[in-house]
């Protein structure tokens, strides 16, 4: 199972990382986001406090500029044509920035960095009576736009922390949810080959022992060897039968099952099974009725894939069946659905194996199953069968022994409105030695 849980760490591996890359840019968003939402804020919270500031210079006298102070946690600075100050109420250390608020003529926003702080500005021309020129230069502080942002990058790091812990929780019980089917597949993938080269195996054995002893014996008539020759064929004949088997398998696993489909009429598709079984039933001394609705059923299938479904029931509810017992093959119809049912009066199947039955290579009993040349393949066949024809096949036990398998198939669309009551019309094709 290594390759299954390195599949495991593969899924959380690349979910994680999925996830981490949305955290990431989803962080990266909203940091960018609020910090131009902050340095908007305060754009405009400084271009409100310059025009504030322009409307109090100009009522202040010149002599008062340089105690004229402005309220408000900002601070402002006024600046002659030649660069002077005039006025720094606040007396804020000019020398960092001297250079930018030098001859600037036009309004503009910038950041910078003061001994103490880092500020955000904002220069405008302020109009001087007397033709004289002079610059407004507004800033505040950016200490509380910094400390949003650092705590938004400390919250979005938790948070992302958080978000990775529980992203790698999940995905690893995701995986475990996601990898259960393919584990299953993968465990009956390995039980179908072990299966399959154990059952491939006997009659190989057999085969080179038969080969063995024909070499041995090389120099006896072939007659002789009748014996061997037999024993051959009829392991042959298993093989083929089991490698058949496999490709329908195969083939339904795919989904490749070709299926002809017209309508096909229940009550004779019955007729025919019992025909076609009924010598058998005679050899073994088991009576076989056939009991159809009137009119029967009609539905939608490929006759020879659902022939093929019969005589899967009716072999086994034959091999299983003694000597002095019945077998019943029932048609009839159940609201949009036609139904073919065949029951035994044989052993029945413990409880605990009748949801195992449809498994592929599983038999309640090994050993008469070998002796009977059954591999365990019948009712998965016959289920893919029922399944592509989009119908369902159970199996149960009867009340008074015996086991009761029921196939339900889709009517054909112009059968779809027929009337569910109909009287019933018994055809007995083998009846019981004692009547």
């Amino acid at each position: 199972m290594l390759v299954i849980a390195h599949i495991r760490w593969r899924l959380v591996g690349w979910s994680v990382l999925v996830l981490g890359v949305i955290l990431l840019v989803l962080g990266a968003i909203l940091y960018a986001s609020l910090t131009r939402s902050l340095m908007d804020a305060a754009d405009s919270s400084l271009e409100t406090s310059s025009r504030t500031a322009q409307v109090e210079l100009a009522e202040a006298s010149e002599s008062d500029l340089t105690r004229a102070g402005y309220q408000g946690g900002l601070f402002f600075l006024l600046l002659g044509a030649n660069g002077t100050v005039l006025a720094n109420p606040q007396q804020v250390d000019v020398t960092s920035f001297q250079v930018a608020l030098a001859g600037n003529a036009t309004a503009g926003f910038s950041t910078v960095d003061l001994p103490t702080d880092e500020v955000r500005i904002y220069v405008r021309d302020l109009p001087q009576p007397g033709a004289k020129s002079a610059t407004l230069v507004v800033g505040q502080s950016l200490a509380s736009e910094r400390e949003a942002e650092r705590r938004l990058v400390l919250i979005l790091l938790l948070g992302g922390t958080v978000g990775l812990v529980l992203s790698f929780v999940g995905a690893a019980f995701l995986a475990d949810r996601a990898l259960v089917p393919i584990q299953q597949a993968f465990r009956r993938q390995q039980e179908f080959v072990a299966d399959a080269s154990h059952e491939l195996r006997t009659p190989l054995t057999i085969l080179h022992s038969a080969m063995d002893q024909l070499d041995a014996r090389a120099d006896l008539p072939l007659r002789s060897n009748r014996e061997l020759f037999d024993e051959a064929r009829l392991e042959i004949g298993r093989m083929e039968r089991l490698t058949r088997d496999l490709l329908e398998l195969a083939r339904s696993d795919r989904a490749e099952l070709q299926l002809a489909l017209g309508d096909v009429d229940l009550g004779a598709l019955a007729s025919e099974l019992a025909q076609r079984v009924g010598l058998v039933a005679r050899e073994r001394g088991i009576a076989l009725e056939v009991r159809v609705d009137d009119p029967p059923p009609v539905v939608d299938g490929d006759p020879d894939r659902l022939q093929q479904v019969g005589l899967i029931l009716l072999d086994n509810a034959l091999k299983h069946t003694p000597p002095g017992g019945l077998v019943r093959l029932l048609v009839s119809r159940d609201g949009d659905e036609g139904v073919l049912q065949v029951e035994d009066t044989g052993e029945g199947i413990p409880d605990e194996n009748l949801l195992l039955v449809f498994n592929r290579f599983y038999r309640v009993d090994r050993a008469r199953s070998r002796a009977t040349g059954g591999a365990g393949l019948g009712l998965p066949i016959a289920q893919a069968l029922v399944s592509a024809h989009g119908g369902d096949i159970a199996l149960g036990n009867r009340p008074g022994g015996g086991t009761l398998a029921t196939v339900r198939l889709p009517l054909a669309v112009d059968e779809q409105g027929a009337s569910d009551q109909r009287p019933t019309r018994s055809l007995t094709n083998a009846r019981h030695p004692s009547t």
